[in-house]
């Protein structure tokens, strides 16, 4: 069940804000409560759509954007968060903060940029890598040993510790949980389910196959944790589809440009139709290049 980087840490942390998404925010220092946890897919005016990673709103009605960040942080991206930003607002109608989660450390990333000539963007970061993991398992081994429940913050920083780069013992962890998880009823019962869904998830998705092999069998999942996992790839597949599609649509009308860039306007409109043919339905293609459907079946 090999998928891209991005894939997988999306599909692992919508399951993970489903079940946890009032702990997370405490882990990173929020204290105020979360109202209602909205809609995270778009559709803009034009037809595009835009996917945010969580958004909610808190208890003084105004609005909460997390996104997580992988690799260092870019321009690109928080023009991306602005953007974000300003369509939750206007489709609440309420003042909207960005929070970028990052899985690097401070040193990493820009962390402002301007917009226009008066205006700047700069959410609030907070830094994963920056966490001292080996203390968070000692204290954590501890509570295992002397028969202490964790708490959902223990868990939370559990199913994290391999998504954080800087931890490259990724096999070592994933064992240790594993045996952890056989005094069960230290964890928190009612997400059990959750916690298991994601493990499995981290040891299929980050480890090589050898050490998948060790592992293999180590976490009994239930029909729940099943559905949790499938539930959670089958809304970032539609997701990674979408975007995948805009990935084609935009290669076939780059190459269709410079196919019909010497010829004219028109040829140039066939040219990208063409490229389009067996990407998108007709009526598609017919609002991509002005072209009208019976242009667009003759070619």
């Amino acid at each position: 069940m090999k998928r891209k980087i991005h894939k997988i840490y999306d599909i692992i942390l919508k399951i993970i804000m489903a079940a946890y998404a009032y702990e997370f925010l405490k882990l990173i220092g929020e204290e105020r409560q979360i109202k209602k946890v909205l809609k995270t897919e778009f559709v803009t005016k034009k037809g595009r759509n835009l996917y945010l990673d969580f958004l909610c709103m808190l208890e003084d009605d105004t609005l909460l954007n997390i996104e997580f960040q992988f690799k260092p942080t870019t321009s690109n991206d928080l023009n991306r968060f602005f953007n974000y930003n300003i369509l939750s607002q206007t489709t609440y109608d309420s003042l909207c903060e960005t929070v970028v989660v990052s899985f690097r450390t401070q040193k990493l990333g820009v962390k402002q940029i301007k917009i226009g000539k008066t205006k700047s963007t700069h959410p609030d970061f907070k830094y994963l890598g920056d966490i001292n993991f080996k203390k968070t398992l000692n204290n954590i081994r501890n509570k295992i040993k002397n028969n202490s429940k964790l708490d959902n913050i223990d868990e939370i920083l559990l199913m994290l510790m391999c998504l954080v780069p800087k931890n490259h013992n990724k096999a070592e962890i994933l064992t240790e949980i594993c045996r952890m998880l056989k005094k069960e009823h230290l964890f928190d019962l009612e997400k059990i389910d959750t916690f298991k869904a994601v493990m499995s998830l981290e040891i299929e998705n980050l480890i090589t196959r050898e050490e998948r092999e060790k592992l293999k069998g180590k976490i009994q999942m239930t029909p729940e944790a099943q559905e949790i996992m499938s539930k959670a790839i089958s809304e970032v597949g539609r997701k990674y589809e979408y975007l995948e599609k805009q990935d084609l649509i935009n290669k076939g009308k780059k190459e269709g440009i410079k196919e019909g860039k010497k010829e004219g306007k028109k040829e140039a409109s066939e040219s990208i139709a063409k490229n389009l043919k067996n990407i998108l339905p007709d009526e598609e293609i017919s609002k991509h290049t002005g072209l009208d459907l019976k242009t667009i079946s003759q070619l």
